[in-house]
């Protein structure tokens, strides 16, 4: 098995293009020439005249960088990348502005900028500066992922991973996809970096404690007798120990424990309801069921995309978050329309 452990800033490009850039100015034109000069290079664009809508296309969509100017009407660029900040601190920036001021420079810096273009600006310079922010946004994220989580992955995580889909051929790459779609969810819903990796990490690891269930239980085609039942309840709790031993993983250790539990309060292991559920856990418990009903198992039929979702919402408000399918659903949607 290759465990896959660059999390993707949600935002790095699918496709044959180069990536995805929204551009943020309130003057239309400055607006279609940065159109004009990335599409002509594969990038993909989307535009905003105003720094508030372009927060909300950033909560909703897939971003490589963005391209702002510092003077808008309302919210201005300093204070929109500061919020930027707030919403995926890993998301590439540049300004683009008519200030070629050193002091307009180092604020947007401060800011979090990684790149400066002072209008008018030609094609060249334009790519050049977001290709270095893209660039410098990956090597940044890439060495800090690195240095953080790497020598324990490589040291336990394949090794458990590997155990686990031994026991359960059924479940290979299902914790890869679970950590996946519950990494895209948290950056949508503005939590920060370090939220965003135990995230990750929970979803990775949340069916871990399986190690511990019988393999007759795990592979059994017909329903589960009570005290098989009660078995397997046990995975939550088991895999959080696990976890919760390696440092810097106890975030995760709490939303495996947890991801059991239900909206409505009769889930397990804690009986907790509504908020008091980590938003980690709520988070994987809606990806990890949507990833089980679209995947071949012994005891359920594959379902389609259309059945799971109706399935996921006709569960919202008793076991799972609301909020958190309806956005689970429209990142889904996204995906089918390009």
């Amino acid at each position: 098995m290759q465990l896959q452990t660059n999390f993707k800033n949600p935002a790095l490009a699918a496709n044959d293009t180069n990536g995805t850039i929204l551009a943020v100015d309130d003057d239309s034109n400055i607006l279609r020439i940065i159109e004009i000069f990335l599409r002509r290079n594969k990038y993909q664009i989307v535009t905003a005249t105003r720094a508030e809508e372009a927060l909300k296309l950033v909560r909703s969509q897939n971003f490589d960088l963005v391209a702002c100017d510092i003077s808008m009407p309302g919210m201005n660029g300093l204070d929109f990348l500061n919020a930027l900040k707030q919403i995926d601190p890993a998301l590439a920036s540049v300004v683009i502005t008519g200030s070629n001021s050193v002091a307009t420079a180092v604020r947007a810096m401060e800011s979090g900028a990684l790149g400066f273009v002072t209008k008018p600006f030609s094609e060249r310079e334009l790519l050049d500066s977001i290709e270095t922010a893209i660039e410098q946004a990956r090597i940044v994220r890439e060495t800090t992922t690195t240095k953080l989580y790497t020598p324990m992955l490589e040291s336990a995580s394949v090794a458990l991973l590997n155990a686990l889909e031994a026991k359960d051929q059924e479940s290979q790459g299902h914790g890869q996809r679970v950590a996946e779609n519950s990494q895209r969810l948290a950056v949508r819903l503005g939590l920060n970096q370090e939220e965003i990796i135990q995230i990750f990490f929970g979803g990775l690891f949340h069916d871990i404690g399986k190690i511990g269930t019988p393999d007759w239980i795990l592979q059994k085609a017909g329903p589960l007798t009570s005290q098989e039942q009660q078995e397997i309840m046990k995975h939550p709790q088991v895999g959080a120990k696990i976890i919760g031993s390696v440092e810097g993983l106890t975030g995760a250790a709490d939303i495996i424990r947890h991801h059991h539990e239900r909206y409505d309060g009769t889930g397990y292991p804690a009986g907790w309801s509504g908020d008091e559920i980590p938003i980690g856990s709520r988070i994987v418990a809606v990806t990890d069921v949507y990833e089980e009903m679209i995947s071949k198992r012994v005891y359920a039929q594959v379902m389609s995309q259309t059945e799971a979702v109706a399935e996921l919402r006709r569960s919202s408000e008793t076991q799972f978050d609301p909020n958190i399918v309806e956005l689970f659903v429209s990142l889904l949607t996204r995906e089918e329309t390009h």
